[in-house]
């Protein structure tokens, strides 16, 4: 797991209009199975923040692990360093995280949230499980 809005923003070199220097809260890198996955996280207290503003935190993200990747192929050798040919992406929004646990049940997906315009969006989580982040419930 990393968490990814400790990584220093770019401000030196961008200027931020358009939401460039953001990023989401965490990257969980997996190896599950057959499968590889790359998951990532924002999360929000609450209802607040807009969907545009978490999705341009998603994608952050997505260029955090960009860096990564190019320095395993550069300085490590490692050409398949975070392929994205081999590790399937996935975009979770989880909000209202801050308020008293309830029984709830997640909704069923609703398509495959690999984009982070096509983020999974969950609500007041009680228990979640790595296989209902990636999909796979």
């Amino acid at each position: 797991m990393i968490k990814t809005d400790k990584f220093p923003a770019p401000n030196a070199i961008f200027n931020g209009y358009k939401e460039e220097c953001k990023r989401a809260d965490f990257v969980i890198i997996a190896h599950a199975k057959n499968t590889n996955w790359i998951v990532y996280i924002e999360m929000k207290k609450s209802k607040g923040n807009t969907e545009e503003k978490i999705i341009h935190q998603l994608q952050g993200a997505q260029c955090v692990i960009a860096y990564c990747r190019a320095i395993g192929n550069v300085f490590w050798a490692q050409p398949d360093f975070l392929n994205p040919i081999t590790y399937q992406s996935r975009f979770v929004s989880i909000r209202d995280i801050g308020i008293p646990k309830k029984t709830s049940r997640l909704p069923p997906l609703s398509g495959l949230h690999n984009s982070p315009e096509k983020m999974l969006k969950i609500n007041a989580p009680h228990h979640l499980q790595f296989n209902q982040l990636v999909g796979k419930v």
